[in-house]
């Protein structure tokens, strides 16, 4: 388990996600586990919500076709709005927007993921990610290469062409079969702001965003294979926190020393 962490972390959210095998009739065990949440600490819920996505079916008598598909989301969340549970038939994700520490997180981890096994039995992991993103407002004089090493915001300025923003990504295989993409997006005011497929996201967050200042946008995505097990509150903790390692690695050399200087 990595040791790094910072006290004042440029976070806006870090999601961790347990992706199962589908629950086709996840709705009637929606009820017992917003009970157990609401007695719990996390007593907002959100109306449930229609989420699309979408696949490619191969149909002979019309070769290639995108078949759609709409599945409920149901967002519960702590009266601070700080500490987010989303659940869908396919997995139960955990989002922080105040985070500062694992050790702080930890608990809330726990007592989610222990409500999940005792509401919805039966679930059989596939895939753990764990996701960090940054942001990081480009103030007063303050350049992105203050911030972040040259190698991630692509082409400079060109004469009289001037660099208006950049979006840049590297993908990584970790020894364990996992997968760590991390991506820098360097952007104006009022540009997209978290991924799109966390919205909507009715959290508390740290900063007004979309800001009036330019911005980076870090984000550091790892997952991997789950344990072949059923679904178990502590294995699932012990995966996440194990996911932080490579996050840490890959952190570390897309900033400056300056910066995490002014984070520890």
């Amino acid at each position: 388990m990595s040791e790094f962490s910072l006290n004042n972390p440029p976070l806006i959210c870090v999601a961790a996600q347990v992706q199962f095998a589908p629950v086709g009739k996840m709705e009637a065990y929606i009820p017992d586990l917003q009970e157990s949440l609401r007695l719990n600490g996390y007593p907002l819920a959100q109306d449930p919500m229609t989420t699309k996505n979408w696949r490619i079916e191969d149909r002979l008598e019309a070769g290639m076709n995108v078949a759609f598909q709409e599945f409920s989301r149901w967002d519960f969340s702590n009266v601070e709005r700080t500490v987010t549970i989303r659940i869908d038939r396919e997995s139960v994700s955990v989002l922080f927007t105040a985070y500062d520490h694992f050790q702080n997180a930890e608990p809330h981890y726990r007592n989610i993921l222990t409500m999940v096994e005792k509401a919805i039995p039966g679930l059989v992991p596939q895939r753990i990610q764990l996701r960090y993103i940054g942001y990081i407002p480009l103030e007063g004089d303050t350049a992105p290469t203050d911030w972040v090493v040259p190698s991630v915001l692509g082409m400079p300025n060109l004469g009289e062409l001037k660099r208006g923003g950049s979006i840049s990504e590297t993908s990584f295989q970790t020894p364990e079969g996992g997968h760590l993409v991390t991506r820098c997006m360097s952007l104006g005011a009022g540009s997209p702001t978290l991924p799109p497929d966390l919205l909507p996201l009715n959290a508390a967050l740290k900063y007004p965003f979309p800001g009036e200042s330019p911005f980076l946008l870090l984000e550091n995505l790892h997952q991997r294979p789950a344990h072949q097990a059923p679904f178990n509150a502590e294995s699932c903790l012990e995966q996440l926190s194990t996911l932080r390692d490579h996050n840490a690695k890959v952190f570390k050399a897309t900033v400056t020393p300056k910066a995490l200087e002014l984070w520890k």
